[in-house]
């Protein structure tokens, strides 16, 4: 073990205390924070935006209904956005395309969020006619409701009657509507 000499102590006890001075004095520039305190304004509306948590504001209800798109899935591989809805439930399908073998049916099972347990599942709906062309659409409903949950998504657990199959799914332009009365 060496032995510190008491200047040697010094001057590495004064370069301690200059970097920590430098940092402290950088770390309160005021002119290196921006003047509203966020690095970036995100706009609501930029496409490249994803939800992050599906839980409301406090005192705000969720978004119920939207719309979207969906690139490869592969059967079980994913889950929709989540939603606020304790009722009625459509989701329509326009423009599905199967990446290898063509598409014929796609399952879309409702599943409804039930927090601190397993989620319910609300039942299955197969999907035929969006496989006909770019704009020929599907629409299922499912109007069934679970205790102790209020959030919902879908999954897609078949394509082509298979959960096992290798191919993966697109859909142009998913709506989820949750209004019975239009």
């Amino acid at each position: 073990m060496t032995r510190t000499t008491p200047v040697r102590a010094l001057l590495i006890a004064a370069l301690a205390a200059a970097t920590l001075v430098g940092t402290v004095t950088s770390a309160n520039a005021e002119s290196a924070q921006p003047a509203n305190g966020d690095a970036y304004v995100a706009n609501p509306n930029d496409p490249g935006l994803i939800e992050l948590y599906s839980a409301p504001e406090p005192g705000r209800m969720g978004p119920t209904n939207w719309d979207g798109a969906i690139g490869s899935w592969a059967p079980g591989s994913f889950e929709s956005r989540h939603w606020d809805d304790n009722d009625y439930t459509e989701v329509q399908f326009v423009g599905c395309v199967v990446d290898q073998g063509g598409g014929k049916s796609a399952g879309v099972k409702l599943w409804q969020a039930i927090p601190f347990s397993l989620d319910k599942d609300m039942g299955t709906q197969t999907y035929y006619n969006c496989f006909t062309g770019p704009s020929a659409s599907t629409l299922a409903w499912w109007n069934v409701h679970y205790e102790d949950g209020d959030q919902r998504y879908f999954t897609i657990p078949q394509i082509n009657g298979s959960t096992t199959i290798r191919a993966t799914m697109s859909v142009k332009k998913v709506y989820v509507d949750t209004t019975l009365a239009d």
